[in-house]
Formats: structure tokens, C-alpha cells, sequence
């Protein structure tokens, strides 16, 4: 199952069941949900460690405000992971704010795509697929 394996990072409930429907909708049925982000950390550690390419993540939907770490804790930490994968992490950062401080610091991290708005849309699972999934 290499390449279509998704980490959702959001403590929100309601809106990491609203990724999995719409991501369901258009075929992503392989998602890992985190609701803090010291275990998302830890796994992915983990799989690095093992050099386990099908368990490593086409993209992560991070949300930025989260419990303990913050979004951009995880994305300080994650580029320091030893990892003999070739890709890097591609990392989406999920926000119902689209304040401008938020969206100019996501800029400064290279692996972060881009900046999407809360709730996911079907429009939007299927771009994600289409432009970012091996499946």
C-alpha cells in the first residue's frame, strides 16, 4: 500500500471524521489519526527507524492549534528525523483561520504545500488525490 497512506494530525473530533468521509468519497481509505502531535512524531520515527516505506505518509493534514505541541512544534521537529525515505514529507496544514501571520509562517517551512482551509470538501479530497497519492 505504498504511497497513499495519509496522517491526520487534528485534535478536533468532529472535523478528523469530516477528512476521513471526504477522503473516503474519492477512494483514501488508508488514514493514521493523531490527535496530539508527540505520537504522530513518534510513529513516524518509528517507521524511519524501520525503514518501512509503505508505512511512511504521502502527506500530512496538520492541524496548527493542538494540545502539549503545537503544529509548527511538529513541523520544527519532523525535519529532524533520520529518515532513508528519498521523499520528503509533504505536509498540509489544515485551519479554520486563515490569519496572515499563520499563512506567511507556513511559507518558511519547505515542507509545508499549502495552507487549506477548514472543513474539507469532497472538491478538495479529490485534488489532494489526484495531484498527491499513489494509488
Amino acid at each position: 500500500m505504498g504511497g497513499d497512506l495519509i496522517y491526520v494530525i487534528d485534535d478536533d473530533k468532529a472535523n478528523t471524521f469530516l477528512n476521513q468521509i471526504m477522503l473516503a468519497e474519492v477512494g483514501l481509505h488508508h488514514l493514521q489519526t493523531f490527535s496530539m502531535v508527540q505520537p504522530a512524531l513518534d510513529e513516524l520515527k518509528r517507521v524511519c527507524a524501520e525503514g518501512d516505506e509503505a508505512k511512511y505518509p504521502a502527506i500530512i493534514l496538520l492541524d496548527i492549534n493542538l494540545p502539549v505541541k503545537s503544529g509548527w512544534d511538529f513541523l520544527d521537529e519532523v525535519r529532524n528525523i533520520p529518515c532513508p525515505f528519498s521523499r520528503q514529507v509533504k505536509v498540509f496544514i489544515t485551519s479554520s483561520s486563515d490569519h496572515p501571520r499563520d499563512v506567511d509562517k507556513a511559507k518558511t517551512y519547505p515542507e509545508v504545500i499549502e495552507f487549506l482551509p477548514k472543513p474539507m470538501t469532497e472538491d478538495l479530497a479529490t485534488r489532494l488525490r489526484d495531484e498527491y497519492i499513489r494509488v
